[in-house]
């Protein structure tokens, strides 16, 4: 008996240390709500096959489109602002978008999401391109 409330009082010991969350811990569920917000684009790679992932941020983004802003409104719809250093010409648009699942809609086009937190998440987006298929995934941090 002995030996099984110990075994029980050290399981208990070792499962309070191990589940002891973090005070900065980032989680949010997906929704429109949650997603609703302002965000930079901060990363960008992509991948081809089982190839090695690679960084394209800076060959695929002006330096004026890095400070760029979207803004995703409660009611459905977007909004691109060229911010800090205008390109030439300016880079705006709207829309509309929707989530479902883990789908986000933007104008039409579908793209997946991943690692998505109350800071940001990653779109992913993969296509067939002479039967290789391409992945590439774009970080969007919030402002």
């Amino acid at each position: 008996m002995k030996k099984l409330l110990f075994g029980a009082f050290a399981l208990a010991l070792f499962a309070g240390v191990g589940c002891k969350k973090d005070k900065d811990e980032d989680v949010c569920a997906l929704s429109s709500a949650s997603f609703a917000g302002s965000y930079k684009i901060t990363g960008a790679t992509t991948q081809m096959g089982s190839g090695t992932e690679t960084d394209i941020y800076t060959s695929l983004y002006e330096p004026c489109e890095r400070d760029d802003v979207y803004t995703f409104n409660t009611n459905g719809t977007y909004t691109l602002t060229d911010a800090g250093v205008v390109c030439d010409p300016p880079n705006t648009d709207a829309g509309t978008w929707a989530i479902s699942g883990n789908t986000v809609t933007i104008d039409g086009d579908n793209a997946n999401i991943s690692n998505f937190t109350c800071s940001g998440f990653t779109v992913v987006a993969s296509y067939t391109d002479a039967g290789i298929t391409v992945t590439n995934r774009i970080k969007f941090s919030r402002q």
